[in-house]
């Protein structure tokens, strides 16, 4: 199983290699036994690590989760208030 400190680390590498910007991570992990709502593993029962990064809106900062396999640190799906994202 990866730290929580490694799921910031594989989040963090994910957002640069896409170019992604104007954006916090925020350190707080959620850790928890959940079944997939979404993407390649849907159904099936993991242990998952949930870590947040905040875009940068207008008015406010936007919230976007990105869930990944707490046992290999795959990257699973992301989530916003839009709905459910694939990661690539």
């Amino acid at each position: 199983m990866i730290s929580p400190e490694k799921a910031v680390e594989i989040v963090k590498d994910y957002l640069d290699r896409n170019k992604v910007s104007y954006i916090r991570v925020v350190e707080k992990v959620r850790t928890r036994k959940t079944r997939i709502p979404y993407g390649a593993m849907e159904g099936k029962e993991l242990t998952i690590h949930t870590v947040c990064y905040e875009y940068e809106g207008y008015n406010w900062d936007i919230p976007i989760f990105i869930t990944l396999n707490a046992e290999d640190g795959a990257l699973l799906y992301g989530s916003s208030s839009s709905g459910y994202l694939d990661l690539t």
